[in-house]
């Protein structure tokens, strides 16, 4: 019995030892002792430019205090897509007295028909008044155009001596009809063709992968009669070199 006695208050002291030292780096909890404000979300991936909304996005500010006013400065990062093209409507946001929630937007910088619609746009924004948040100061909104499912249509590729189905979107934007080829080539790569005047562009893109070289991309033109679009395109791979331009066909649905 004292053998077991000693045995039990070995296991308590050895407990109480990893106790204290779990207790020592835990660390400091994050508990702010100023009012401050913050991004309601880190990421905020679909959001829709349209005429609804002014081709504009609206990203939220909370505040943990609700009495008074209060002001916050905004930083909206710029690249390659969003330079010259989207800035802030005003790089400060006010919270009324007893209001919660605030909103900083995103606006065009440029006629709303030169925005490219196959491009997606990433808002990557700071709050860098005093008052930021330490934890969530950061925030990215992503958005885009929203095309609508008309259905499934029909592809013809000489590339690949094959004929198979494809899901067809579209979406119109002033003069311009765009179709989304889903998966055309690969799933997971879809292509984007601009319709203007009875000509269709197919802008760079990646469209499938070489076991071989890695991303081919496919670029093109052709015409459009009725709801066949007959197109010539190349696959390549960029800095390497071209497989060469094929006649394709697309019938929309």
């Amino acid at each position: 019995m004292k053998i077991m006695k000693n045995i039990y208050l070995i296991i308590i002291a050895m407990a109480l030892t990893l106790f204290s030292c779990d207790q020592e780096n835990m660390g400091t909890i994050y508990e702010p002792g100023a009012p401050y404000v913050a991004f309601s979300t880190e990421v905020v991936p679909e959001n829709i430019l349209s005429a609804e909304t002014n081709y504009s996005v609206n990203v939220q500010l909370v505040r943990s205090e609700l009495s008074g006013t209060e002001t916050a400065e905004v930083q909206l990062e710029m690249n390659e897509n969003v330079d010259g093209v989207f800035a802030l409507e005003s790089n400060t946001v006010t919270f009324q007295d007893g209001e919660a929630k605030a909103y900083v937007r995103v606006v065009p910088a440029i006629e709303p028909s030169e925005i490219d619609p196959t491009k997606v746009y990433e808002f990557n924004l700071t709050i860098t008044s005093n008052n930021a948040s330490e934890l969530y100061n950061n925030t990215t909104y992503k958005a885009s155009f929203k095309y609508t499912p008309i259905g499934t249509g029909d592809f013809v590729s000489t590339f690949f001596e094959a004929e198979w189905p494809v899901a067809v979107e579209k979406l119109e934007v002033g003069e311009l009809s765009l179709y989304k080829a889903k998966d055309l080539y690969e799933t997971g790569y879809d292509i984007t063709l601009i319709v203007e005047s009875g000509n269709v562009t197919i802008n760079p893109q990646t469209a499938w992968e070489s076991a071989d070289y890695g991303p081919v991309w496919a670029a093109g033109s052709g015409t459009i009669t009725g709801k066949v679009l007959t197109l010539t395109i190349e696959h390549y791979v960029p800095d390497l070199g071209s497989f060469g331009e094929y006649t394709e066909t697309l019938t929309l649905p």
